[in-house]
Formats: C-alpha cells, structure tokens, sequence
C-alpha cells in the first residue's frame, strides 16, 4: 500500500480499526510497514470504517485503511483501503498481491512519522452542525458489540435523540449475537427492546458501522 502510494507521490494515509480482537496487531504490523515505506501515518485507533474515511477527508490525507471484518464472523478480519482518494479493488487488489509475490516495494530512505489522533469529536460537530432532528425522538441503539458502540450513540444525541444503548459496549467476541443488521434474527433483541421502551425507532449497526438495521416503532424490519 505504501509503495502504492509513492507511485502516487502521496505522503499521509489515516489508519483506523475495528473492535476485532487480531485488530490491534494487524494495525501493528500494517502502521509499521507504511512507516518502512515512507510514509506518514494518522492513527486513529477504535473507529468505524465511515470514521476512517472521514478522517482521510478532515486531516487532508486522501488515503486510509480501515482495518476490518466488516460484517463476517469474529476470526475474520481485512482491510478496506483508499489510495488517493480511490477504494482499491478488483484488479488494484491483485496489483498488491503481484507486488507483494515480485518484491516490488519500495522502501524509504528514513521511516514515514506516526501520530495518534481522535476524529470522532470532529465527525460528530461535522454531522451535527448540518442535522438536527425536527422533534425529539426515542432511539434504541444496538451495536452488536462493535466498534459503532461508542460513537453512535454519542453522535445521535448530539442530534437532538434521546438513545437507549443495547450491546454497545465494544467486544471482539460479539458475545450477545453476530452484529450483521441484514440478518432478521440478529434484529430480534431490538425489536424487543424498542417495544419494551416505546421508543420511535431502532438502529441496528454491523461490526464496522456502515451497514444499517432499522426497525419501526411497531417492531417492523425496514430492508
């Protein structure tokens, strides 16, 4: 990625993970083979994929990886890259792998800077400034464990909701059920919750927070 990116005569690139538990040394190994090529990183830690993206845009990087499963199960994890601006994928992925396979990789003459910074205040004042909700509402938050169990809830009030947290503490394991919106039955404890509260809407994440569960305050899926 970092060779990638010299190509591209780009120098700053924004790292960010999810709550996996092979996140942190994953990152690890990537933050420390970006410096090897050169180039400076952003680390911004715990993050949603959304988040990572953000951060490449608002520290003025153009580049990121969000280190991530996404929605798979816990013992999976990749990575979601932007170089310059542009997801890799498809051919760009198989250009990694024929770089890797051919020892084309460049290496710079010192190692790239490395930087810890947190974006999510950012990301919430960004959001809040232009969305404010009309009339209070009652939002059930279910992060399935994942990294959106933070963030979410915060940015959500910052609009003007009052939130119930489910399952938003941030745990690799996923110890209460998969957190893959799309799939009706890990919806189930929303459901229950939002009618046990009577509240007007429930918000289901994934494991990275850019997939969406919605759930009416009658206790229906909207796909």
């Amino acid at each position: 990625i970092g060779s990638v990116m010299r190509d591209e005569d780009l120098a700053d690139i924004v790292v960010g993970r999810d709550g996996r538990l092979s996140g942190p040394d994953l990152a690890g190994g990537l933050i420390e083979g970006l410096r090897k090529a050169g180039r400076n990183v952003i680390d911004i830690g715990l993050a949603p994929t959304p988040v990572a993206y953000f951060g490449a845009y608002h520290l003025r990087a153009g580049s990121c990886v969000a280190v991530t499963g996404s929605h798979n199960p816990p013992d999976y994890n990749g990575f979601k890259i932007v170089v310059g601006g542009e997801t890799l994928s498809g051919d760009a992925i198989t250009d990694l792998y024929e770089r890797i396979r051919d020892a084309r990789l460049h290496e710079g003459v010192v190692p790239g800077s490395v930087a810890q910074r947190d974006v999510a205040a950012d990301y919430i004042q960004r959001i809040a400034d232009d969305v404010q909700l009309d009339r209070p509402l009652k939002v059930v938050v279910d992060a399935g464990n994942g990294v959106a169990g933070d963030i979410g809830p915060r940015l959500l009030e910052s609009i003007g909701a009052e939130v119930i947290p489910l399952y938003c503490d941030v745990d690799g394991t996923y110890p209460n059920h998969h957190p893959d919106p799309s799939e009706p039955h890990n919806l189930e404890d929303l459901i229950q919750t939002v009618k046990r509260f009577d509240a007007d809407l429930g918000l289901a994440f994934d494991g990275d927070g850019d997939r969406l569960g919605v759930v009416t305050a009658q206790g229906e899926i909207i796909f």
